[in-house]
């Protein structure tokens, strides 16, 4: 089966994917499945991504619908950033056919 140049535009799951080919991005959202968290937590947790990449791969998650970003009512504000549920659950089904992922 051929799949269209449109179809890889336009389909989410074909965004989903090219997302994931991109360096740190399954990294950002396997943080995300532990818990939803903030931009200066993802940054310590994920050693190596520069402040510029997380704030881009953030962005790119989010623009395509995988990661929901909720500003927090505290002060100072703060912004958190969540799977949304139907990544959380197709991701729940990867994670537990790829068991060496969980490390």
């Amino acid at each position: 089966m051929k799949i269209s140049n449109k179809t890889t535009r336009t389909c989410p799951f074909f965004k989903w994917l090219n997302l994931f080919e991109k360096k740190w991005s399954v990294r950002i959202v396997k943080e995300l499945y532990i818990k939803p968290q903030g931009f200066n937590e993802l940054k310590k947790r994920i050693t190596g991504i520069t402040q510029g990449v997380l704030s881009q791969r953030l962005d790119e998650l989010e623009k395509s619908g995988m990661v929901k970003r909720k500003i927090v009512k505290q002060k100072p504000l703060a912004v958190e950033y969540s799977l949304n549920e139907q990544v959380k659950g197709a991701f729940c089904c990867w994670k537990n056919e790829n068991s060496e992922f969980t490390g």
